[in-house]
């Protein structure tokens, strides 16, 4: 009896093992299918997935992990990828995330990443809510694009001629490793010497920038300038002849005026040194002059009301004098206090106590 009671409960605890076991994997199951999460699905609009989209794809933020891809479907000429996040980490996206399609290696798997625009002091747009769509800015570069590139640039290349020309290449730099060692190491010197200067030149291509952009702001005028110029040089060339006569008799009178200037040159030069204490005198008293020519306008104006106007209908030569002595010489030769510098004495316009009255005198 004991005997068989054992062997029932070896097989109970048995039974029981295995199904233990069983329920361990099926939950390690569950749990790698995430069959117990509730995650919340974003959709994500592209293109293109490009190769080994996969789901169960990685979803990423900043490089740490945040959910997994879902399903991958065609929607007319793109793709939509339905991605998994987890709910909790939502709050930490915000609502204008784009995504990015990568590959971790060039024949790898892709996996998605989420990217937050940079907007410096920009107002907070709130959090990813579920059920939203997002756009992709791009899919990184696929080894079957590169290879799609290069097969249309080899398609478009003559290989008779690229064969050719990889041969003449051949035959010239035959031989000459030492020289091209040499122009090498020229080069090098050169660049060495060069970098230190690369400031200075940057500046100078920065001043050649700004004076290009001179250039294009006054090419009109400077357009219009030439174009006067071709004018001015098809008159020259049009009136070739007179120009020439114009020429000759300018030489001509440079020579007479070579042989005047030659022959009276000391007459003109004690001319103009008498002429300078005048001249300095003028010099000194020419704010007078506007003022005093001014004075005799206003007289003729007045002049003219008392003859009966400006029509040559009377002529009159009329002599004021006061009862004084002749003039002589030296004594009634003109003179100015020293002290006393130019002054218009009222001109142009005098005040009626300015203007002096006639005194009847001797007929001279």
């Amino acid at each position: 009896m004991s005997r068989v009671t054992n062997t029932r409960t070896l097989r109970l605890a048995g039974a029981g093992l295995v199904l233990v076991v069983v329920a361990a994997f099926g939950l390690t199951g569950a749990l790698y299918v995430r069959a117990f999460s509730n995650p919340a699905e974003i959709t994500l609009q592209t293109s293109r997935a490009g190769l080994v989209m996969d789901p169960g794809g990685k979803v990423k933020l900043r490089g740490v992990e945040i959910g997994r891809i879902g399903e991958v479907r065609t929607v007319g000429d793109g793709v939509e990828i339905v991605l998994e996040i987890d709910r909790d980490e939502l709050d930490g996206i915000p609502a204008d995330v784009v995504a990015e399609i990568r590959a971790t290696t060039i024949f790898g798997a892709k996996y998605v990443e989420l990217v937050a625009p940079s907007k410096t002091g920009a107002a907070p747009v709130g959090s990813l809510a579920d059920g939203a769509v997002i756009k992709a800015s791009g899919v990184t570069t696929e080894i079957n694009t590169v290879f799609d590139g290069l097969d249309r640039v080899l398609s478009g290349i003559d290989i008779a001629s690229l064969n050719g020309t990889l041969t003449v290449l051949a035959t010239t730099l035959s031989g000459r490793g030492d020289d091209i060692a040499a122009l090498a190491s020229e080069a090098d010197a050169y660049l060495t010497k060069l970098e230190p200067l690369l400031p200075q030149l940057r500046r100078d291509l920065a001043e050649v920038a700004r004076f290009a952009r001179l250039a294009v702001e006054v090419s009109p005028a400077l357009i219009a300038i030439l174009r006067n110029a071709t004018v001015t040089a098809g008159t020259i060339a049009d009136e070739e002849q007179a120009l020439d006569r114009l020429l000759v008799d300018l030489s001509l009178l440079g020579g007479r005026a070579t042989e005047l200037l030659g022959d009276n040159g000391d007459a003109l030069a004690r001319l103009l040194d008498s002429a300078r204490p005048t001249a300095a005198t003028l010099r000194a008293y020419s704010s007078e002059l506007p003022c005093f020519l001014q004075g005799l306008d206003e007289t003729r104006k007045i002049m003219a009301d008392v003859i009966g106007g400006t029509d040559a209908t009377l002529r009159a030569l009329v002599s004021v004098r006061s009862e004084l002595s002749h003039y002589t010489v030296p004594k009634d030769l003109p003179g100015l206090p020293e002290d006393r510098g130019p002054d218009c004495h009222g001109l142009p316009r005098l005040k009626d106590s300015q203007v002096p009255i006639p005194e009847r005198g001797t007929a001279q």
